[in-house]
């Protein structure tokens, strides 16, 4: 049976003799050894010895930049494991070391390394001693050896700093629009040596062939190594709580076996919204001609197919179907958790992939300028039924194609393909993010002639022909069959007229996108963690600190601009947070409610779920996993039935569309409010039945019968369920808000106490409009919620604090208090009642 010890402790490094900055940290000298942690990399090594400021604070970053572009020194000692054996080989193996590195062991060279994607095994036998091994590694300057190369090999067109093309490192730590510049180095995975036996099961894949009649058709493919001229044999099991299949496989090649089985009345597994994600538990035993085990592997899978559909009725169409079931994607795109990697813990997974599900998304997607997630990630998306698409890592640039380039990129491809293939959330592979699409609008050359092409469409196709036939593959994102690969009339498309080029997000309505991979909008990240990372002085909106956490060029410009066109601009820091933050759930709310209504689109993937640094991004979730308003805005027009009011020419025209698999039964209520008095002058209420899956309902009211009462309102509908429930709510005016004046609302705010656990209360005189709270380190289950007279708002502290916020202390906003004069506005605070 295989042996594993761990290489995590006693870790020490220090900067390379080789560098000559011995003055950079004071009182650090060259050969001073300084404790580190191991998986860890040498920023937060640094940090945790009080050896630099927290990189992330005003803007630490510039400071700090010297620490990529100097080599650096890892070592640990270990004795020789008690539970090895010393009649067999022995490998040192590193899941993951960023990135160029060299490593001896007891002074003799083992290897070396320069991609960050791929584990890495090299056989130390001959090298090992009883006691005290002395691992060193030496890692060097990310930036000057791209640098190096990009000399050699020369400058190709990329966004950013060109010179992380050549380099097999994760992108976005070269600096992006949302995030810092801290190319990191360092054993960023597990380090650990191996000991194997006589055979080993290198690779497990598994497939669902077809699913016809009841009956799944399933494949298993086992890829054995076998060390020793001798035959075993293989137990095969595939099982759930009702259903047991067995297979006898006898082995005695190096070679990949196949087998199939055939399984009635299967236990499909479902994306999250349309059922529940059944799996499977395989596992492979692998016995001598003794009985002995002498390897084993157990995984979950799941039988489902999942096809990309690109053609419709004889027209283009990008249509994900999941059991013969189109889906409309509700999806994120995910960036890396940390700017510093070795810090997502399992628990921080947990916690932001179960945000992911609450939020009703079906879909993330793993974008191609960060890394292959670990394999606890998509054991996640699995048990949550999260669709994964899976960009290769290439982003924003063109790429070189020499010959070590690609065989090293060839390694990369084969090592994660194989790793990740038997997840069944596992949706779409994808080539790269962006390469294409910035070529063709910067170059003067047709893309097929862009540096990296090759990789795209030659080498990562020939690859998955072998590993993974049966999973869509997209070349690139966004892709179709038009010169633009950005059209619309093919394909997917990235939408970044709005927000980048400066168009603002009502003119979605002009979007014919088949399939909306990117989209976004900016806003600041929540109070807490702004000012857990900007100084006192710096938390004002004109503050040099706060628009340096905006990583995007003319992001605190775009912000302004685009407030300025739909809510007031008010200079008081939470304040603007506040708006800032409304007018990005304004925008998805506006974005996603177009591209699910129109019967044209198929899916919409948010740019983005998470951050890495608190600043101003395009994220839901800050860095400190606190949720934006955003969040909640997404959550709702995410769920299966949502609610859309337009202005026709003569009517004010309200959609009902329910997605679910379940028809739809309950209510619909209509209120027109006037707008200055909040006073209700009009109302519609109708029982509605909807059909299962898009199914639609369609209510008309006259305008000319709202204009007769008031020429200043504002329409709110509200979707109930059969128990009463509020299911969804929408709104209509037809001025921006900001030229719209709102009465002052009462807002009376209690604590309740229910099961142990503290709620609280709130209700209005008025109809109340984006209602936000805040108090110190609390999360809520709500924010910009729109609360009208006769109903009362509970929420949950969400984020696990026992204790009830002091209500005097919660500062509660809403739209109502800046559509006011300056002199009302101040006694607006005044009037809640706590």
């Amino acid at each position: 049976m295989k042996k594993t010890f761990n290489i995590d402790k006693d870790w020490q490094f220090r900067i390379s003799k080789n560098d000559s900055k011995e003055q950079l940290i004071p009182n650090m000298k060259l050969d001073e050894w300084i404790q580190a942690v191991v998986p860890g990399t040498v920023h937060t090594d640094l940090l945790t010895a009080g050896l630099i400021d927290e990189p992330f604070k005003d803007d630490n970053e510039l400071s700090l930049d010297w620490i990529a572009k100097s080599d650096w020194i890892y070592k640990t000692t270990f004795d020789y494991p008690d539970d090895f054996s010393t009649e067999s080989p022995v490998n040192l193996v590193f899941d993951g070391l960023d990135t160029k590195a060299t490593i001896w062991l007891n002074d003799k060279e083992v290897g070396t390394t320069e991609n960050m994607f791929l584990q890495y095994k090299f056989d130390v036998t001959e090298k090992m001693q009883h006691k005290n091994n002395e691992l060193k590694i030496l890692f060097e300057s990310p930036i000057n050896y791209a640098k190096n190369i990009e000399a050699k090999y020369g400058k190709l067109p990329s966004s950013i700093n060109t010179e992380r093309v050549y380099i097999r490192k994760a992108q976005y730590s070269f600096g992006w629009d949302w995030g810092p510049t801290f190319p990191t180095m360092g054993v960023w995975r597990p380090a650990y040596l191996l000991q194997e036996d006589q055979a080993s099961l290198r690779s497990v894949k598994f497939d669902t062939l077809q699913i016809e009649d009841n009956v799944a058709k399933v494949a298993v493919r086992l890829l054995f190594q076998l060390q020793a001229d001798q035959h075993f044999k293989a137990d095969v099991v595939l099982s759930n709580s009702n259903q047991k299949f067995t297979y006898e496989l006898m082995v005695s090649d190096n070679k990949e076996y196949e087998l199939e089985f055939s399984i009635k009345n299967p236990k499909l597994w479902q994306p999250n919204g349309i059922g529940a994600q059944n799996l499977y538990n395989l596992e492979i035993t692998l016995l001598n001609d003794k009985n002995n085990t002498v390897d084993s592997v157990n995984k979950k899978v799941g039988i489902r197919t999942i096809e990309l559909e690109l053609e419709k009725n004889g027209e283009p169409d990008f249509q994900i179907v999941v059991n013969k079931n189109p889906l409309f994607i509700k999806g994120v795109n995910w960036i890396p958790a940390d700017m510093f990697l070795p810090r997502v813990s399992p628990d921080k997974y947990k916690m932001l992939l179960q945000m992911v599900k609450d939020v009703n998304i079906n879909l993330v997607r793993i974008w191609g300028g960060g890394i292959y997630e670990d394999d606890f990630f998509y054991e996640l998306c699995d048990e949550l039924g999260l669709l994964v698409w899976q960009d290769f890592m290439f982003a924003c640039g063109a790429y070189p194609e020499h010959d070590d380039f690609i065989s090293n990129v060839k390694e990369e491809l084969i090592w994660n393909i194989e790793r990740l293939q038997a997840h069944p959330s596992l949706a779409i592979w994808c080539g790269n993010n962006e390469n294409e699409w910035i070529w063709f609008n910067e170059q003067t050359t047709p893309f097929q002639e862009m540096s990296g092409y090759n990789i795209y469409h030659q080498v990562i196709p020939d690859i998955l022909k072998e590993l993974d036939p049966r999973r869509p593959y997209w070349q690139t994102t966004p892709f179709g069959f038009n010169d633009d690969p950005n059209s619309q009339q093919s394909g997917n498309t990235h939408q970044w007229d709005i927000w980048s080029k400066w168009i603002d997000y009502t003119d979605v309505n002009k979007d014919a996108s088949l399939f909306v991979a990117e989209f976004g909008f900016q806003s600041p990240a929540n109070i807490d963690t702004l000012e857990k990372f900007i100084s006192p002085e710096h938390r004002h909106i004109e503050s040099h600190i706060f628009e340096f956490h905006n990583k995007q060029v003319e992001g605190m410009i775009r912000l302004l601009h685009f407030l300025m066109a739909h809510l007031p601009v008010v200079k008081e820091w939470r304040d603007f947070i506040y708006l800032t933050q409304l007018n990005q759930s304004l925008a998805l709310k506006t974005c996603i409610e177009h591209w699910r209504v129109n019967d044209n689109t198929n899916g919409s993937i948010i740019w983005q779920f998470n951050d890495v640094w608190s600043g101003s991004s395009w994220s839901l979730v800050d860095a400190e996993s606190k949720p934006k308003m955003t969040y909640y805005f997404v959550k709702n027009i995410f769920k299966h039935q949502i609610i859309s009011i337009r202005k026709s020419d003569s009517s004010l025209e309200t959609t009902v569309l329910n997605c679910s698999q379940n028809n739809f039964s309950g209510s619909l209520k209509i209120n027109f409010y006037e707008t200055s008095t909040g006073e209700l002058f009009n109302k519609k209420e109708q029982t509605i039945k909807i059909d299962s899956d898009t199914g639609k309902f369609l209510s008309k009211i006259s305008l000319e019968s709202i204009y007769g009462v008031s020429k200043k309102w504002i329409a709110i509908a509200t979707l109930y369920d059969e128990s009463e429930q509020i299911i969804n709510r929408d709104y209509f005016t037809e001025d921006r808000w900001n030229l719209i004046k709102l009465p002052v609302p009462k807002i009376e705010i209690k604590t309740i106490k229910e099961n142990g656990s503290y709620y609280l209360s709130l209700s209005t005189n008025k109809p109340a409009f984006f209602i936000d709270l805040y108090y110190p380190n609390f999360n809520f289950s709500d924010r910009g919620f729109i609360l009208l007279p006769g109903e009362d708002k509970k929420l949950m502290i969400t984020n696990g604090k026992v204790d009830p916020p002091k209500l005097e202390d919660i500062i509660i906003f809403s739209l109502n208090n800046f559509l006011q004069n300056d002199a009302i506005r101040e006694t607006i605070k005044t009037k809640i009642i706590k």
